[in-house]
């Protein structure tokens, strides 16, 4: 098959780029085609072997950025900031999304021209995918979750800014900028419902994002299908020995005397991410205090690794300073192999988000064979759940208590789970989080870390999730193929029948 991926963003730096990466290289591994548009401000990105790249360029922000032949003027934007980019679609006026627009929409077209792909896999309910449901090429879209988020916050937006301009008492440059303001989000809103009603298939990766979508978008509900996201088990796996102190003095951290990561320490803890709020890191670095208080009186060293970058770098690292830890050390931003070896070594991984759609740092985590410590929110839930029965973001226990169906927290927790895969903590609770890890950490709370691994595997390997999408990708084809005709059949029938009334009208 000749699958044609769209996405608004890099294919790295983010979890939905390290997803279409991991796609493409199934999806070629396998005997097939692919051709990937993605928005970048250079050309040295990470390319899989054997697929097609469509830059839609943009300007990094940079004191010598690179100049690359039709760039934007602008950074690529995204729903939240980017590791490489402060730019948001929130801070663009509708003159430069529209660029934008433009751009994917020659990018469409030439590859339907030159590509000719069987399918389209549009990456974000937004607005380019709003344009490949124009091609004329059955379209799938997957959502990944921010999409929903900013959706949301443009219908709340433009609420907003039509009471301010019904209210009154403008000024014409208030008026104005209302104007422009409310224009932007009224498109953001059209071309999502736009993209949601154009495309054959809609891909959510957890039920809780199932049930956004049917909420914001009633009119495609019949459309969605859920598949978890995968891993490649060739890059995320267990090793048997990793070299730590060539990997740690490959690493540096700014936080230590002479800037390298302590190696005398007894545990481990790590997380991997961008550095955007909603993932929560402010709350492991409070959590952290607890902790490296905790070993300090047992004469134990905890070591904390943080991998990511992002607009909240300094205020994170503030916190940390303001806080006095002593341990916890900012890595920067890492490639698979370095992050794949600090997984093996860590003791777990943890992932704090207010609101993680799926949570792919999760399988990458547990795919390298140790537990995770999250929070029981968005999609986490679905995949370290594995009890067989409900867990509640909110239990109730003079409702809860009644259903067999619905498992109550771990005794003397307000809130805290314990799977086979690790522990889910509730949202924003330092407290809960730090008991959590020290349980682990103490042994308190064991796992079979080679179970842990072997779970993955079989659950959420790429191999796996390629083979429903491409199922999926047929139906569409399929679907939209029958559309296609019966319209064509009705119009033939309206055109012999002579003009109607609905015509007239």
């Amino acid at each position: 098959m000749k699958i044609l991926q769209v996405t608004g963003f890099p294919n790295n730096g983010a979890g939905s780029g390290t997803l279409i990466t991991t796609q493409a290289e199934d999806f070629v591994k396998h005997n097939n085609q692919v051709c990937t548009i993605l928005s970048e401000n250079r050309t040295d990105f990470p390319r899989v072997p054997g697929v097609k790249y469509h830059l839609i360029p943009f300007t990094a922000e940079s004191d010598n950025p690179e100049k690359i032949d039709g760039q934007l003027d602008f950074n690529f934007p995204m729903f939240t900031t980017h590791t490489r980019s402060t730019s948001t679609f929130w801070n663009l006026n509708l003159d430069q999304i529209k660029a934008i627009e433009e751009k994917y929409r020659q990018a469409i077209k030439e590859e339907i021209e030159t590509f000719k792909p069987d399918i389209i896999h549009g990456q974000h309910n937004w607005i380019h995918n709003a344009i490949a449901t124009e091609s004329g090429v059955p379209t799938v879209v997957t959502i990944h979750g921010t999409d929903l988020m900013g959706y949301k916050r443009s219908l709340d937006t433009l609420k907003d800014l039509r009471a301010k301009l019904k209210a009154g008492n403008l000024s014409p440059q208030e008026l104005k900028n209302l104007k422009a303001d409310a224009d932007k989000y009224f498109y953001f809103v059209e071309r999502a419902k736009k993209s949601a009603q154009g495309s054959q298939r809609v891909i959510v990766i957890s039920e809780d994002q199932k049930q956004q979508f049917c909420e914001l978008f009633p009119e495609a509900a019949d459309k969605v299908v859920l598949v978890k996201n995968g891993y490649n088990p060739d890059i995320f796996h267990v090793m048997e020995n990793v070299d730590k102190d060539t990997l740690f003095d490959s690493l540096s951290s700014d936080r230590s005397a002479d800037g390298k990561l302590p190696k005398d320490y007894d545990k481990m803890a790590l997380f991997v991410g961008k550095f955007a709020d909603f993932k929560g890191i402010d709350v492991l670095i409070d959590a952290t205090k607890k902790n490296e208080e905790a070993f300090e009186k047992e004469g134990k060293k905890l070591l904390t690794v943080i991998v990511g970058t992002g607009a909240l770098e300094p205020q994170l690292k503030a916190q940390a300073e303001n806080l006095g830890l002593k341990n916890l050390h900012f890595v920067g931003l890492q490639g698979h192999d370095v992050i794949c070896q600090l997984q093996n070594l860590a003791d777990l991984s943890v992932v704090p988000s207010r609101k993680e759609p799926f949570g792919l740092v999760v399988i990458e985590g547990t795919a390298c064979g140790h537990p995770v410590v999250a929070t029981n929110s968005g999609g986490i839930p679905d995949i370290m759940n594995t009890t067989g029965k409900i867990i509640k973001e909110n239990y109730d226990p003079k409702v809860d208590a009644q259903n067999p169906n619905v498992l109550a927290p771990n005794e003397g927790t307000k809130g805290t789970y314990t799977t086979d895969l690790g522990m889910l903590v509730p949202v924003d609770d330092s407290d809960e989080l730090s008991d959590a890890m020290m349980d682990i950490f103490d042994g308190k709370v064991k796992f079979d870390n080679d179970k842990i691994a072997k779970y993955t595997r079989d659950t959420y390997s790429q191999d796996a999730i390629n083979a429903e999408l491409l199922d999926i990708f047929s139906q569409a084809i399929q679907t939209y193929n029958k559309n296609e005709s019966e319209q064509n059949t009705e119009q033939t029938a309206r055109r012999s029948e002579g003009p109607s009334l609905d015509d007239d009208l």
